[in-house]
């Protein structure tokens, strides 16, 4: 027995795991400097958890015993106010007990912030509807956001495939482990083994997914005579009878009688978004208030969703209906494979997208995916992608199912209220 096949019976477990699945990750190498490497390399595993009381995750960091911090468990918590449209109440991580002068988040002499990976673990809080919120903060509070899920939804879920580069084809070589190396010999078989355990986690992941499709394919179906009914409603196909008796009404009733369905209520709808209506300028509005109906629907032929605008005649364009579609390479993940919008059939002089710069209806001119573009202008395409999705998912899991709630502004003071009752 040679000195390389020694070492590998003596050495046990897979050193460095999470160290390299991390590193293999384009966003968390980013994060890890060379001094972060060497404190990472005693991690022993990662776990990931949901917590029952209000919409937030935890991450949980085991440390072996290492000579730069005293911790054993380093955690980071995210709690949000609405985890759908990224809503944030605060995040809480762990006070690193540093040994002297093993601080990695700050310089030993000037005690001036550094770069490194765990400045994840400080402390946010986020200042809801503050006016004069600390951008920067937020901008951090995002980020670290961003770092929290790539961990609990790609490394927590697929280490195997992040250690060995399964994950990163195209963007990174593969970890190569020569079979023929005795010293990788004992490796290879515990990689195996892994690779097993992350097979059935992959397979009840698919389960997992495939049930929630179902429940919601049955949601959407449920939904379909309610949105038919609140159709109606607006656009005054059915009148509702009867007034609340409790002397609020201001309108005399002779005008009350006249006026079919509920004005602008789409257009109200979207104004009152914190979102949406940042896409929204004067020019828009009056397009919008043609706005009848807006409806979502999943695609048959890949993952993704429909969006459907549905406008009455106006002297703007001819289109009764525009679409937005988002087809995904993978929707648990976010990765897209492209967004289409309806060509707009514009009346002549009324084209609102050439008018201004801005314009709500650029929504239906989607940036198109980057594939032959590098550097920053990919980076720029990839950000511009992502936000125009954004929107997208805030119409089909905010507006469309509590467009009630958002033409009063009902859901804005309740999550005002939740926030005082949080904190």
């Amino acid at each position: 027995m040679d000195l390389g096949e020694d070492k590998a019976s003596k050495e046990k477990g897979v050193p460095n795991f999470w160290l390299t699945a991390m590193k293999n990750n384009s966003l968390l190498a980013q994060e890890i400097t060379k001094a972060d490497e060497e404190a990472l390399k005693y991690l022993i595993d990662i776990k990931s958890s949901r917590l029952v009381c209000c919409p937030e995750f935890k991450l949980e960091f085991f440390f072996g015993p290492n000579p730069y911090f005293k911790n054993y468990v380093l955690a980071k918590k995210f709690i949000m106010i609405d985890e759908v449209k990224l809503i944030f109440d605060e995040a809480i991580g762990s006070k690193i007990k540093w040994y002297p002068e093993k601080c990695l988040t700050r310089e030993c002499s000037t005690r001036k912030p550094k770069k490194s990976f765990f400045n994840f673990f400080k402390s946010l809080e986020f200042p809801f509807y503050d006016e004069s919120i600390d951008v920067k903060l937020l901008h951090q509070l995002e980020h670290d956001y961003e770092i929290g899920v790539t961990i609990k939804k790609e490394i927590v879920c697929h280490a195997i495939s992040w250690f060995c580069g399964d994950a990163t084809c195209g963007r990174r070589t593969k970890r190569k482990i020569e079979y023929d190396n005795p010293a990788a010999g004992n490796l290879v078989q515990k990689i195996e083994s892994l690779r097993k355990i992350e097979i059935e986690l992959n397979k009840l992941e698919a389960e997992f997914l495939e049930k929630r499709r179902k429940v919601e394919a049955n949601y959407v179906k449920l939904c379909q005579p309610l949105d038919t009914k609140r159709y109606d409603i607006v656009n005054g196909v059915n009148e509702v009878k009867g007034a609340p008796n409790d002397g609020a009404m201001v309108q005399s009733e002779d005008k009350a009688t006249k006026e079919k369905g509920v004005p602008d209520f789409w257009f109200i709808a979207m104004e009152s978004h914190h979102e949406l209506r940042q896409n929204i300028v004067r020019h828009d509005q009056g397009a919008l208030k043609y706005l009848t109906d807006i409806k979502w629907c999943r695609i048959n032929d890949s993952e993704g969703f429909k969006l459907e605008f549905t406008f009455g005649p106006n002297p703007y364009f001819k289109n009764s209906v525009l679409e937005k579609t988002y087809r995904m390479i993978d929707e648990t993940y976010i990765v897209l494979e492209e967004a289409i919008g309806t060509v707009i059939d514009w009346y002549p002089g009324q084209c609102l997208i050439e008018k201004a710069e801005r314009s709500f209806f650029n929504f239906f001119k989607p940036p198109e995916v980057p594939t032959d573009v590098e550097g920053f202008e990919a980076e720029k395409l990839r950000y511009q992608l992502r936000c125009d999705y954004d929107i997208g998912v805030a119409f089909r899991d905010e507006l469309i199912c509590h467009a009630v709630g958002w033409y009063t502004e009902d859901i804005i003071w309740k999550r005002m209220a939740n926030l005082k009752f949080l904190g």
